[in-house]
């Protein structure tokens, strides 16, 4: 694990800014600087990271001085930058993809904050840190975990006042779901055919031609995992995100060493390690997405 160089701002011209930020390669997500550019569209296979916050931002305080975060996950940082503005001391953003860590050192330079980058994949930094955060960010990655509930009970562990957690979801999803749908919990005699009794279904090579994705939730199995880990749902603003606190403070164990096994899918990238993203694959999913075959989350 080792931490990249921290980001620096300087007065530039737009026209160099564009240069720069189209040299740091495509952009999984898309937002807009201060002078006025953006990352990308909005549109698929990359996503609009401003309409994603828009979900958590209520949940957010708009005076952050003093508090640490952690983006878990943090691609080109926008989240991490969010919560800079609103004043957070420190910022840790944990990515495995080298791309995106150099697109998010740039961003922050942009905003003139500053981001710890830690270039590591989520199950290990997890499992290597005993560092604890008031505010964590878990977006869009529980599904692309091998072993998803044991990243989030560490994250349960580590967060001390709130965590954001946004994944994608399959299956039946309640017509009122914004309202009162993620305090479900089956009982014991509910059947497991039952739409609504939670499950994880397992993607063994590809799900929306993505190799990163691993497990998909339903609806239910979502809200399940988190009260699972001792955390407490505060809201559901949508059916992919969560807001939750600490409920149950199980504490962790600490040991002196730490072997974990190496996972990938077929001919595909070898995890945990630095990773740089394959640029057919993003290839494929802009074709697909023009054709209209994309399902991307929010």
């Amino acid at each position: 694990m080792f931490k990249l160089a921290r980001a620096t701002q300087k007065t530039q011209t737009q026209d160099e800014v564009a240069k720069q930020m189209h040299a740091l390669g495509w952009w999984y997500q898309h937002f807009q600087f201060p002078n006025g550019l953006r990352t990308g569209n909005g549109k698929e296979p990359g996503y609009d990271a401003e309409a994603r916050w828009k979900f958590i931002e209520p949940y957010v305080p708009s005076d952050l001085t003093g508090k640490t975060v952690l983006d878990l996950g943090g691609n080109a940082g926008f989240f991490s930058i969010q919560m800079k503005l609103r004043g957070a001391k420190k910022c840790t953003l944990v990515d495995p993809f080298l791309e995106f860590l150099k697109q998010a050192k740039f961003a922050a330079g942009q905003f003139g904050v500053k981001l710890n980058l830690v270039n590591d994949d989520a199950h290990t930094y997890c499992l290597q840190t005993e560092e604890r955060f008031d505010y964590v960010i878990f977006l869009g990655l529980l599904y692309h975990l091998k072993y998803p509930g044991l990243v989030l009970d560490r994250l349960a562990e580590m967060t001390k006042e709130r965590i954001f957690i946004q994944s994608d979801v399959v299956g039946h999803i309640p017509k009122d779901h914004l309202e009162k749908s993620y305090y479900i919990v089956p009982n014991e005699g509910v059947s497991l055919e039952d739409p609504l009794f939670p499950k994880l279904s397992f993607v063994e090579n590809l799900y929306n031609s993505d190799p990163t994705n691993w497990w998909l939730p339903n609806f239910t199995a979502l809200a399940a995992m988190v009260r699972s880990a001792g955390l407490k749902i505060l809201s559901r603003p949508h059916p992919q995100v969560i807001i939750a606190e600490p409920e149950r403070y199980f504490g962790k164990v600490v040991l002196k060493k730490l072997v974990f096994p190496r996972y990938a899918k077929k001919d595909g990238a070898v995890f945990p390690g630095p990773q740089v993203y394959d640029r057919s694959l993003w290839q494929d999913l802009i074709r697909r997405a023009r054709q209209g075959e994309s399902d991307e989350p929010i």
